[in-house]
């Protein structure tokens, strides 16, 4: 044994005694099963608690839209300076008419008053006002209540069907959040299984060709066997050391991968509960879905509600053409100063109640041009519908075609396991009785290997295959039984 060869098998042996002893400092591990890690990750991945925003977020915005047909009631204050004043300019009998004033139409008092306003809008007694009047003060200002309803307002109304069908569409998407992150969590949870499970029959393998090696050193030493024989069965031993580390490093892999969707610390260390074994005990009592009419397919569920949105849309563009009717109502108070003494202003009073009906004519052709966009969007919705249908069926037609092939493969490598192990022993027992050589007993260890990696990644193909079938049919989230 060169130099090279005892690092390479002390860096070995340290690694999975290092590994043994922080498995037992690990007493704190988080001990999982399946059902527990799709817990966990429905509880804490963050996708998933963004779909519930979000469907919370669209409650909010049906309850806006419904506010939209209540009275929207503003208080409304205003101050305004003016830099100058409006002059206005009176015609000869203050635009009363063309014959100026008429004595018998005013008392003596108003007609004193119309003469000095005459005199002094009017200095020259002609028909023109001259230099005319500054009307106003300064400083004006205001504060009042605004208060407006809508009472025929269609496209309002339709407004809150689109916003109930966002709810619904939100709420999907959040079902289709989680049987994604069930279907990938799953998958990840097999893989850290069939990692887990690589390395110990790697780890086996070792155990006993170490346990082999040495027998055949024993009996190269008593000169029973060539040096060919060690060297070999040396050669053979050392060529696992590389696929241990791969398995080691696949389930490091495996598990962070895990914890991500699980949404939990990559610090905390997990302790997976079970092997494949344990599922290739129920898998030939667990039920294949045999539903494949994609009335439960998320994907599907979402384009019929994405469609219910564009007809809405449709509709409400068409609702453009209809008339509208609003009320409103105002209530002022206003106030006119020239100063800032506040306590001396004087506040006067103004109100207005009225109604506002509007009937479109004309837009520029934008309405129509609005209509027919919304239109070819259902159309497209329609084609895109189709298109994605087919490529779900062809899905599950090729999910179904890999389960029962994974099925029968599950079933052919279990029996090569056991005629590859039982191989195996006739070979080690020719071999010692001097009938078989070292290279037989190498090919036949090879075997038994080849054997049981074939076996477990049958199960695991089967589990991703089921796996993959229920997150396409749109399965319900359910308790996974091993037994």
């Amino acid at each position: 044994m060169n130099l090279r060869s005892i690092i390479l098998l002390f860096v070995l042996v340290s690694g999975l005694a290092g590994l043994s002893t922080a498995t037992a400092q690990q007493t704190d591990s988080l001990k999982i099963d399946l059902n527990r890690a799709l817990e966990i990750a429905l509880s804490e991945n963050p996708t998933v608690k963004v779909a519930d925003m979000e469907i919370i977020k669209k409650q909010y915005a049906k309850k806006s839209a419904y506010g939209a047909l209540l009275p929207q009631m503003d208080l409304i204050g205003q101050y305004q300076r003016a830099i100058k004043r409006q002059t206005v300019y009176f015609d000869e009998g203050f635009g009363l008419g063309g014959g100026g004033i008429d004595p018998g139409d005013y008392t003596d008092e108003e007609l004193r008053i119309l003469e000095v306003l005459q005199k002094v809008m009017m200095p020259g007694g002609g028909t023109d006002s001259g230099e005319g009047i500054q009307m106003g003060r300064f400083n004006v200002w205001s504060g009042g209540l605004n208060v407006s309803l809508p009472l025929v307002v269609p496209s309002l109304w339709k407004n809150i069907q689109m916003s109930e069908v966002d709810i619904q569409l939100s709420i999907e998407k959040a079902r289709a959040s989680r049987i994604d992150l069930v279907n990938q969590v799953k998958k990840s949870f097999f893989s850290l299984l069939l990692a887990q499970d690589s390395h110990d029959v790697f780890k086996k393998t070792y155990e006993t060709d170490s346990i082999n090696l040495e027998d055949i050193r024993n009996r190269y030493n008593q000169g029973i066997v060539a040096e060919y024989d060690v060297i070999t069965a040396d050669v053979r031993l050392k060529s696992l050391i590389p696929s241990i580390l791969q398995s080691e490093n696949m389930m490091k892999i495996a598990e962070l991968q895990l914890k991500m969707l699980m949404g939990i610390d990559g610090d905390i260390p997990l302790k997976v509960v079970g092997s494949l074994d344990d599922y290739e005990k129920g898998m030939f009592n667990a039920i294949i879905p045999a539903d494949t009419s994609l009335m439960n397919n998320s994907d599907i569920r979402q384009f019929d509600l994405q469609a219910e949105q564009a007809k809405k849309a449709y509709e409400l563009q068409k609702l453009q053409y209809a008339p509208s009717l609003v009320t409103s109502f105002n209530w002022t108070y206003m106030s006119q100063n020239n100063d800032f003494k506040f306590n001396t202003y004087r506040w006067d009073p103004y109100s207005m109640l009225g109604f506002t009906l509007q009937i479109p004519l004309f837009s520029g052709g934008q309405r129509y041009h609005n209509v027919k966009q919304a239109q070819i969007q259902l159309w497209q919705l329609a084609e895109q519908r189709k298109d994605v249908e087919r490529g779900l069926k062809l899905s599950i037609r090729n999910n179904y075609d890999l389960i029962h092939k994974n099925i029968e493969q599950v079933v052919a490598t279990q029996s090569s396991v056991e005629q590859a192990r039982k191989g195996h022993e006739i070979t080690l027992k020719r071999y010692e009785t001097g009938m078989g050589t070292i290279v037989d007993v190498n090919a036949a260890a090879l075997a038994v290997l080849n054997a049981e990696l074939q076996y477990r990644n049958a199960i695991y193909d089967y589990l991703s295959a089921k796996a993959d079938l229920e997150k396409v049919l749109g399965y319900d989230i359910t308790p996974v039984n091993v037994e």
